[in-house]
Formats: C-alpha cells, sequence, structure tokens
C-alpha cells in the first residue's frame, strides 16, 4: 500500500538561511538488483548539473519505514527561495535530462512526488547524514496551534542537530499535511534520540497531549545520506 506522502526531505541535510525554506522530494522504488547502476545514474547526471548558490540536492536511502512505506531512495531539492527552486526544477530538461531518464527508467518500480515549506527550523547550520521525518494530519484552522506545541517542546529540548516543522502543500495522497523533521551524526544518535530528563520528558508529554485532539500520527521514516550536491 503506497498511500502516504513522503518527504523531505526534508530533505533536510542542508541548512537555511532564512526560517522558511521550500522542498521538492522524488522518491523512488529500486529493486536490490538495480541500486548499485541506480545509485551511479542519478550521481553522473547531477555531479555534473549546474545548481545556483541557493538550491541544494541530497540524494539519500531510505533505511527504516513503517508498513506500507514501498520507496528505497530520496531526491530532496532544497531552497530559501520558491523562485530558485521552481526556477532550477525547470532545467530538467532537454536531450541530457532526457537520456538520464531513459537511463534511469528502467531502474526503478515506482516514483512519488512531494513539496511543501519549512515553516519553522532550528540549528540550521548543522549538516547531518542521517534524517527522520514524522508526518501527522492536521486540519489548517489547526496548523497555528501544531507550530506552536512544536516550538514549546524545542525550547526545552536540548537536540543538537537539525529540527525543523512545516505543511506538506503538494503530493498528499491520504491527509499527510504536515511534518517534523530531525537530523543525526550517526545512527546511535538516531537509536538514541528521545528525552533526557524530566523537563524534556514533560514537555514531549505535554506535546502529544496538547496535539491530540487535533494532530494524527501518520507515518515515519529515516533516511541515511548517500551525496549531497549544490
Amino acid at each position: 500500500m503506497k498511500k502516504y506522502i513522503y518527504i523531505l526531505t526534508i530533505l533536510f541535510s542542508f541548512s537555511l538561511s532564512a526560517q522558511d525554506g521550500y522542498w521538492y522530494d522524488v522518491l523512488l522504488e529500486v529493486e536490490g538488483e538495480n541500486v548499485n547502476e541506480f545509485e551511479k545514474t542519478v550521481d553522473s547526471f547531477y555531479s555534473s548539473h549546474d545548481f545556483p548558490g541557493d538550491v541544494t540536492l541530497s540524494f539519500s536511502r531510505i533505511q527504516l519505514s513503517g508498513q506500507g512505506f514501498e520507496e528505497t531512495h530520496i531526491l530532496s531539492f532544497l531552497s530559501p527561495s520558491s523562485e530558485s527552486l521552481a526556477g532550477f526544477l525547470s532545467t530538467l530538461s532537454g536531450a541530457k535530462w532526457d537520456s538520464y531518464v531513459n537511463k534511469v527508467r528502467p531502474l526503478v518500480d515506482s516514483v512519488r512526488r512531494s513539496a511543501g515549506v519549512v515553516t519553522k527550523a532550528y540549528n540550521q547550520e548543522d549538516v547531518d547524514p542521517i534524517g527522520q521525518a514524522w508526518l501527522f494530519k492536521v486540519k489548517s484552522k489547526d496548523a497555528p496551534a501544531f507550530y506552536e506545541e512544536y516550538t514549546k517542546v524545542m525550547e526545552v529540548f536540548d537536540f543538537s542537530g537539525f529540527s525543523g516543522t512545516g505543511q506538506i502543500n503538494h503530493g498528499v495522497s491520504n491527509g499527510e499535511s504536515h511534518f517534523i523533521y530531525a537530523t543525526y551524526d550517526d545512527l546511535n544518535g538516531a537509536f538514541t534520540f528521545g528525552p533526557k530528563n524530566d523537563k524534556e520528558t514533560m514537555a514531549f508529554a505535554e506535546f502529544f497531549q496538547a496535539t491530540a485532539e487535533f494532530a494524527e500520527f501518520a507515518q515515519s521514516f529515516t533516511r541515511v545520506l548517500i551525496k549531497e550536491y549544490k
């Protein structure tokens, strides 16, 4: 069942120059026997492609995911400027692009795309190879309250990696509308993520209690960075 919206992201092995950031994700399902050729083909194309100074791409493997999440790789494009991101994506055309697509298409079982905006971020300078996304269903009228409760946690939680939240605007398949995203230095950091003292434990508990009436948790996945392009 491929009914979940996939982030990020996020995407986010990058830093943003402002609170807002715009992202565009391409998630692909690749069978094991095609993985090496697929990754080499993607790297060869984007390594030779010109990126504007404010657009970044992370190419990652999806290592952990919930039931029904079939995709194995994610291409995450990010920019603080929606205009720059849209302009860059429009350059993915022409003969070289067609050649790249013709090489990749036989290696891929399925492709999904989504896009959105980061509305609040912490530790934006951190560039970590491990990223985890949590997806939620939140009604538009409750979005401000969701962001407020997230902010309350981050004001208490001593977290060294990047953390951000925002909205999924395009590519929604099962009602997921908002996300929280965090990055870690390594898998050990991901495995040990969570509150470390009573104050942080209370902050997490208050978040889930406060959002229980209007935010439904939908899915989570963890990606491991292969390479960053900029």
